[in-house]
């Protein structure tokens, strides 16, 4: 089957341009535009995988700011043991000694006595079991490997304000320092 000026034609092929009759199939028009349409399908599979990676990537990387945040529901909210855990488990005086300042008093912990700031914690704290710490304000700076969270929280007693130094140790934040006002 010929038609004017087509060449061959497959009866098998239904589409027909509008300039003359003839079947694209097999021209190298048709060819283009299905390459064109595979390199279409390729760039949309790819753009996918590429957001698809940059999402669970994302999802799976855990930024410094997003373990400030942790660190600040840890040390806010109702004042119970599983809190107080919460917020020793950035304490490790045998890697980072730390120092407490409250009331103008200091107390450090080191290797030498790190057994005892559990302890210690829990019989400052005792006094607020129970309560809640209500975050007023926040303040976080994040340099290099340190760290500086200012809070202002509402207790039952009042306002209190506190900041928390902290260093990066093998990719682990870990206080420093942690003062009460």
């Amino acid at each position: 089957m010929m038609a004017e000026n087509c060449g061959p034609m497959d009866p098998s092929i239904r589409e027909i341009t509008h300039e003359n009759g003839c079947s694209r199939a097999g021209t190298p028009h048709a060819n283009a535009e299905v390459n064109m349409r595979r390199i279409g399908i390729y760039l949309l599979v790819t753009l996918s995988i590429v957001v698809g990676a940059a999402v669970v990537t994302d999802a799976a990387v855990v930024t410094d700011r997003e373990r400030m945040d942790e660190f600040i529901d840890s040390v806010t909210g109702k004042v119970s043991d599983t809190r107080i855990d919460g917020a020793l488990s950035y304490a490790d005086p045998s890697k980072v000694p730390i120092e407490l300042v409250h009331e103008g008093r200091r107390r450090k912990y080191s290797d030498r006595n790190a057994s005892k700031l559990k302890p210690d914690a829990r019989k400052v704290l005792a006094s607020l079991e129970g309560s809640r710490l209500h975050l007023i304000q926040e303040s976080v700076s994040l340099e290099g490997e340190r760290a500086r969270i200012a809070l202002r929280v509402r207790t039952s007693a009042g306002l209190a304000n506190t900041v928390f130094d902290l260093r990066r140790e093998n990719d682990e934040w870990l206080l420093r320092r942690v003062t009460v006002n």
